[in-house]
């Protein structure tokens, strides 16, 4: 809907917007994607393994949770969010972890 450059410090665009809907709760999709690579690890864009072809020319994200919770709390301002899904979590480095545990005698099957 906005992209973040787009985005103004009082996220007024985005509250006028769901003002204008006309609607009475809100549900959020918030994909960890959208976060800078540098500043959250654990998603796609960081896999140690290198990304597959088909991600390579994806745009990576540019917002922080800063950001992210005051455009969620501006949101909440003017609508009810009864809902939360967050996705895209890749803990590359759980991952990383459990491989090389699993290795050991001691852990493996």
């Amino acid at each position: 809907m906005f992209a973040p450059s787009e985005l103004t410090q009082n996220f007024s665009e985005v509250t006028d917007w769901i003002k204008a809907t006309g609607a009475s709760k809100l549900v959020v999709h918030f994909d960890l994607d959208v976060l800078d690579p540098k500043k959250f690890r654990e998603q796609l864009f960081n896999n140690p393994a290198g990304l597959a072809e088909q991600f390579k020319a994806s745009p990576t994200g540019q917002m922080d949770f800063d950001t992210v919770v005051a455009l969620l709390n501006k949101c909440a301002e003017v609508i009810d969010i009864v809902g939360l899904t967050i996705a895209e979590h890749l803990p590359w480095d759980a991952e990383n972890l459990r491989a090389a545990l699993a290795k050991l005698p001691i852990l493996s099957d």
